[in-house]
């Protein structure tokens, strides 16, 4: 098989949170001599993604000889972001975007603003939210973007721009459940929570959750089951640790917790 069959097969697994056969993809990639930006770019999201920070690292170094240095800026910052000093890590990112410029190519500049989204909200900062509508204007299509900024509108309590977020996106887990919870505010639920309970009755059934975090979220938030939340929230940090995997599972040990002294 070609290189870019390989590549090609290794997206597709990284959707569907294959990550171990996603990786024996991208090393085949390699082992034929064939990295380029993307499959290097690849490699560093599953293994920041997964929590191999050494393997993220040497993927981020990688980067490093291709002209367009906001890749390697991008990933490098992530990785400081999570080692603890995410202001920094946010200061400098925010930076190299700006010394960028209009040098700085769409893609480029649509991975740094994800990233400095993310860094914003891990540390805390007012301007998460714009910086996370600003990564959704450059990339209207980006479901990933698109479900970070109606969990972070959720949290603020803004149910009618959840609303709005997730209008036809109800077949992605993740959106389905942010509106789920903001309709549980506003009113009228009940058909949406059907819908999802179906739903994630036929995975468990088939034995094949990909969505752990929504379905953790939507144990918690939805059926009030903090235990259960806690159980598929930590099935979901042994693979899955980025910041929106952190909160479910802090989340979901309070509730257990919580619980648990009553």
């Amino acid at each position: 098989q070609s290189a870019p069959f390989y590549f090609y097969r290794a997206s597709l697994r990284q959707s569907l949170h294959l990550f171990d056969e996603a990786l024996a993809d991208l090393n085949k990639i390699s082992a034929m001599k064939a990295d380029n930006l993307e499959s290097r770019m690849v490699r560093f999201t599953i293994s920041f993604v997964s929590g191999n920070y050494q393997a993220a690292e040497q993927a981020c170094s990688s980067l490093k000889q291709y002209e367009n240095s906001l890749y390697a800026a991008s990933c490098f910052q992530q990785l400081q972001a999570v080692s603890g000093d995410a202001d920094a890590a946010y200061q400098a990112l925010k930076q190299a975007m700006a010394a960028a410029g209009v040098l700085a190519d769409r893609q480029a500049l649509i991975w740094a603003s994800g990233t400095l989204a993310d860094i914003a909200e891990r540390a805390g900062r007012d301007d998460a939210l714009a910086l996370w509508q600003l990564a959704l204007q450059l990339n209207r299509g980006d479901l990933y973007t698109r479900a970070r900024l109606a969990s972070l509108l959720l949290n603020q309590g803004d149910y009618q721009q959840v609303m709005s977020l997730t209008e036809d996106y109800l077949a992605v887990d993740a959106l389905a459940v942010s509106r789920a919870i903001a309709q549980q505010y506003l009113g009228g639920n009940e058909a949406l929570v059907r819908i999802l309970r179906e739903r994630f009755d036929e995975a468990r059934w088939r034995g094949e959750i990909l969505h752990k975090r929504a379905y953790a979220q939507f144990l918690l938030e939805i059926e009030q089951q903090p235990q259960l939340a806690l159980l598929m929230a930590e099935k979901n940090w042994e693979h899955q640790r980025e910041w929106p995997d952190a909160v479910i599972l802090s989340r979901a040990k309070d509730a257990a917790n919580a619980v648990q002294v009553r």
